[in-house]
This record gives C-alpha cells, structure tokens and sequence, in this order.
C-alpha cells in the first residue's frame, strides 16, 4: 500500500510542472488587486518615474547618455507556464487602470531546454499574463501577445536552460 501512494505522489509531482514541482500557481488562486491598491501603486511609480526623466534630461544636457527601464520582466520557473512572482506585471496593471490610452505587448519567452521539450511553453506563459492582467481590470483589447519562444536571449544558451530566458517581457504601446 505506502508504494502505491508514493507511486501516485511521484506521478502528481512528475505531471504538476515538468518533472518537479516549482514556483507554479493556479490561475484561481491568485487573488485579484483591490483597485484602489493599484492606483496608488501607480501614482508612486508615475512619480519615479517623473523624477528619472527629470534626471535624465538634465544629464543629457551635459552630455551623458542615461537609459532607465522601469519594465521588467516576470520570470518563471523551469517548465512552468505560471508563476505567483507577480510584482513587475502589478506595476504594469496599475499604470494600465490609471491611464487607459496605454496597451501592452506582452512577450513570453523560453529557454534553449524548454523550447525543445515543451515548445508552446513561452505562449502560455504570456497567455498566464494576460490573464492576470484581465483578472485585474485591464480590458482584453488592450493586451497584445508575442510568441518569442527562444529568439530573445537575455542570457546565454547554458546545458540546464538559463532562468533569465525563462520570461515575459512587457513592451509599453501609446496609442
């Protein structure tokens, strides 16, 4: 009786994500931000951000080249096409409930090892974004979605995959 139950165990944790279980979440269970949580988070970062343009501007005038990247990417877990590390899609959501006239481009992406093996891996990661995004308020129409699979490395191609190829991107549209 235990070998059949471990049995069933490793077959649960085999199936769950790829071979082992890792960060992976049910889209169920992550809850929803409370609008107002998510104005005020985009109030805060619309005030960084103010004051880096500021900044940079003012290098700029003396000649010094300043590039700021306040998008970052959600990274995921080996063979997982979901993740609860949601902080940088959050900020995205709330700068998206604040000014509507914003759309996302929302890339998934793979390492060299999940390409092979699971080839649709990067798509649903993005589509698990999205799904956040709508989860959260953002309207469906202004949610873009790029397949890169494997074409955007941002680290090199390593023997055990690489996790800063294992991604979404988001790409900031003004309309």
């Amino acid at each position: 009786m235990k070998n059949g139950l471990y049995f069933v165990i490793s077959l649960l944790l085999l199936t769950s994500c790829g071979a082992i279980k890792y960060n992976c979440a049910d889209l169920e269970s992550i809850e929803k931000i409370p609008t107002e949580t998510l104005i005020k988070t985009s109030d805060s970062i619309s005030k960084l951000w103010n004051l880096a343009w500021k900044e940079k501007e003012e290098m700029e005038k003396i000649g010094l080249t300043v590039d700021y990247s306040f998008v970052n990417p959600v990274y995921f877990e080996q063979n997982c096409n979901s993740t609860t590390e949601l902080k940088e899609a959050y900020h995205i959501i709330s700068t998206m409930i604040k000014y509507r006239m914003i759309k996302v481009r929302i890339v998934g992406n793979s390492d060299s090892v999940e390409i092979e093996n699971k080839p649709k891996l990067s798509l649903e990661r993005a589509e698990f974004i999205k799904a956040i995004f709508m989860k959260n308020g953002v309207e469906k129409n202004r949610i873009e979605i790029l397949d890169a699979k494997f074409d955007r490395p941002n680290g090199p191609k390593l023997k055990n995959g690489n996790k800063e190829n294992r991604r979404v991107d988001f790409e900031i549209i003004a309309d």
